[in-house]
């Protein structure tokens, strides 16, 4: 299982620093019409892929570890790594690309790379070894925008993508691109992670459009800005159109392809069926267009097995070809590129924008939800410093009361002032969170025995004569009150001390 996409040809000439500007590439066909079968049941479908890749990223997490230290040491990683790292990647992003609906297409159980409607290629090279060092700490930028713009792609926006897909079939040109452009900086980010590519993750916003085109969205399936035209529609303005071939028809996704100037135009040709994802450009070198000249080449992208070649030559060694050999003729690298339309760009801020406001609004519900909850010694220490004020007016309540001597007034504002203490506390012990339900309920119980005690002082504090004082006073229950209380505090106590 190789890493790359084999380039036809001679040797590789020796290393150069190109090497190390070499992004991860990710190619996609496009969008196309979806079974609204497979787009109502897709996150169930997906399951056995979340089993598979579960593991798989076990392994990923160990042979990247593996990894990690021998390009600390050599400045290179080893073959087999790559080669795994790779197979993940690939597998990873189609399944991304199937759950995000970017394809209808089943992916296939394989590390290799298949021909699918999302592809994967990277280019392993040297690495600089203090990069690897804090790779990391290096990530951490990349991360903080992959997941703001996550937060915002891949909840409220891919729960409307998936009802537009649900009800149309297909999903609009420029949300497609938004989507394709959300999973290529995902993935370009775990291709930086597991250290297959020197290049720091971009491209959130697309590529810029080759010179001398107007329009061009190659690889990605975009469609022109205003939508696909009907037959006598208007085409983007100086682009290369089919000379005497038939125009596409109205539900034809039409990509055009970056072509030189003077260079060969597609000649006329049979007419593209309703379902067809066309790419007018001009061959490679050295290919010749297929049949006797009499139809269009439809350039290479994901679905038909024509793909571009973008990757070293032989292993272990990971040379790469020189500037010549690398660059690509430019209806080859087409396929590859992703440009975003005016209205795609404006999704992606909008991602942005919406991650934003949502991880804002989570964080707000997360401090409202952890507020009131603190540990088993916070809430100990809010008790013992709450009770100190109850404790004192119970235990000098007899020397305060036998100061009282025989004075009726004097004994009920003793009373009063020692039901108002015992009310603060309870309301204290009520409003203290505690660190679970067995300590929350004994508090209530403790705040319940706190409020009872504090009405009968409240009784007592309200008599008008010593005959109606002394009947409450024995009627009451005060004294087996005050235990009650006391032990419903040793209980709550004794919870906080056991959490």
């Amino acid at each position: 299982m190789s890493a790359y996409y084999a380039t036809p040809g001679g040797a590789p000439s020796a290393v150069t620093e190109q090497e190390q500007l070499a992004p991860v590439l990710v190619a996609f066909a496009g969008p196309a019409r979806q079974s609204r079968v497979t787009v109502l049941f897709r996150l169930l479908l997906v399951i056995p892929h979340a089993i598979v890749l579960y593991a798989l990223g076990i392994a990923a997490e160990v042979v990247a570890i593996i990894g990690w230290f021998a390009a600390l040491f050599t400045g290179r990683l080893p073959a087999f790594a790559a080669d795994y790292l790779t197979g993940y990647l690939r597998w990873l992003t189609r399944v991304h690309g199937y759950v995000t609906l970017l394809t209808d297409a089943y992916p296939p159980f394989t590390l290799e790379d298949a021909d699918y409607p999302i592809r994967v290629a990277v280019r392993p090279g040297r690495l600089n070894r203090l990069a690897v060092l804090f790779r990391l700490f290096l990530l951490i930028p990349a991360v903080i925008v992959q997941a703001v713009v996550i937060y915002g792609a891949y909840t409220v926006a891919l729960f409307v993508t998936w009802l537009i897909v649900l009800i149309s079939g297909r999903m609009p040109g420029a949300l497609y691109q938004g989507m394709a452009a959300v999973l290529r900086y995902q993935t370009r980010i775990s291709g930086f992670t597991f250290m297959l590519t020197s290049t720091y993750p971009w491209g959130l916003y697309g590529d810029a459009a080759p010179a001398g085109t107007t329009e061009f969205q190659a690889g990605s399936g975009a469609e022109p800005e205003d939508g696909p035209q009907p037959e006598d529609g208007p085409q983007p303005e100086g682009g290369p159109q089919p000379e005497g071939g038939p125009q596409a028809a109205a539900q034809d996704q039409v990509v055009y392809g970056a072509q030189p100037q003077g260079g060969p135009q597609p000649e006329g040709g049979p007419e593209p069926t309703t379902e067809d994802q066309v790419v007018y450009g001009t061959p490679p070198e050295g290919e010749q267009r297929p049949g006797s000249g009499d139809q269009p080449w439809f350039g290479p992208q994901p679905g038909s097995g024509q793909l571009p070649a973008y990757g070293a030559y032989a292993q272990p060694e990971y040379e790469v070809p020189t500037a010549d050999r690398y660059a690509a003729p430019a209806a080859g690298m087409a396929a590859w590129l992703l440009v975003l339309s005016a209205a795609a760009k404006r999704l992606v801020t909008g991602f942005i924008a919406l991650g934003v406001l949502l991880i804002v609004g989570m964080v707000f519900i997360l401090a409202l939800t952890t507020s009131n909850v603190v540990t088993a010694a916070e809430a100990s220490h809010q008790l013992r410093t709450a009770v100190v004020p109850a404790a004192n007016a119970i235990n000098n309540y007899p020397a305060n009361a036998q100061a009282c001597g025989s004075s009726l007034s004097c004994f009920t504002s003793l009373d009063r002032n020692v039901a108002a203490t015992l009310n603060t506390f309870a309301a204290q012990v009520r409003g203290m969170a505690m660190p679970s339900d067995q300590a929350s309920a004994q508090a209530t119980t403790l705040a319940d025995s706190i409020t009872h005690v504090a009405s009968i002082f409240s009784s007592l504090g309200a008599a008008t004569s010593v005959t109606q004082y002394i009947h409450i006073e024995n009627t009451s229950g005060l004294q087996q009150a005050v235990l009650q209380m006391n032990q419903d505090y040793i209980n709550l106590g004794n919870t906080l001390s056991n959490s």
